[in-house]
């Protein structure tokens, strides 16, 4: 095995099947760019 190798199953793989979704619109009016990754709260940001 090699560090950070993934051994997955062949095909698609359906992830949060039957959760509920959201579409949420943000817009910024800073003067600098904003990144949202999955390691932080959005409402944090």
């Amino acid at each position: 095995m090699i560090p950070g190798e993934y051994h997955v199953k062949p095909g698609q793989i359906a992830l949060n099947t039957g959760r509920a979704t959201c579409r949420v619109v943000v817009e910024n009016h800073g003067d600098r760019p904003i990144q949202v990754g999955s390691h932080y709260h959005f409402a944090r940001g």
